[in-house]
Formats: structure tokens, sequence, C-alpha cells
């Protein structure tokens, strides 16, 4: 299933993705699909160390899950957004989470983010949607 598929084989070629996900195991699934596609994976467990390495990268989506420890999702896409460089302030976000009401979708979107995405989720849409999210953010620069 992490295989890529003839559809969406190198879709992700060329964009590079920021992870934050606590979750190991999580984390390790997320990193080896999206890099089986192609795309570059830069992934954290915390929001402190994903700001961070924000310091010297700007990739080209930010893929967050929403309940991580000390610092939540969206304290991670408040201090992205309040960033002074323009093009990390900007960065398309894509909540992955397991909190999936209506309400939780609508505060995620809410708060920053462009994208909700319950879990667990379908691998051919993760990839499909960092891809749209990606080609968006090259648009509008």
């Amino acid at each position: 299933m992490l295989a890529p598929t003839q559809q969406n084989a190198r879709k992700l070629a060329g964009i590079s993705v920021l992870v934050v996900e606590d979750d190991a195991d999580a984390r390790e699934l997320i990193a080896v699909l999206l890099e089986q596609n192609d795309a570059t994976v830069t992934s954290f467990g915390t929001v402190p160390a994903a700001l961070d390495a924000l310091k010297n990268l700007t990739p080209d989506v930010l893929l967050v899950d929403i309940a991580l420890p000390i610092y939540n999702g969206f304290a991670f896409i408040g201090r992205v957004r309040a960033l002074a460089d323009p093009s990390k302030r900007k960065l398309p976000a894509i909540a992955l989470t397991a909190w999936s009401t209506t309400t939780d979708r609508d505060t995620v979107l809410i708060s920053g983010f462009q994208v909700f995405m319950a879990k667990p989720f379908d691998a051919e849409l993760l990839v499909e949607t960092i891809a749209n999210a990606a080609s968006l953010n090259r648009n509008a620069a």
C-alpha cells in the first residue's frame, strides 16, 4: 500500500515537506510514503524542533498533526503565520488529525491551515493533497 501507484508515481518529485508528528511510527510511515513518491521529507516530533528547523528550511508544504505534546498544531501554525519571512509565513499547511468533527475541521481551517485531513488517512489522497498544495504555493510565488 505504501508503494507509489502509476497514478501518483513521481507526483511529489521536487517537493519538500516538513512533517510534524509526535508518534514515531506514524512519522516514519508518512516519511516512507512521501519519499517513495519522490518528496524530500524533514520530520520532527515536537513543535519547538520544527520551528527551529524553519529558521534554515523553506519547505513547499507543512504537514502537521494537531494533537502534539507541549505545544499543539494550533500553536505551531500560529507561530508560522507570525514569522517575518513572507515566504515562510504563507506556506501551505495541511492538518492531519484524529480530531474529525465538523467543529474540529472549522477550527483547523480558521487557525491558518489550508487543508484538513482526518486520520486514518488514505495514502493516495495524502500524496495528491500535498502535490496540490505545493502547486498552489508555487503558482502564488
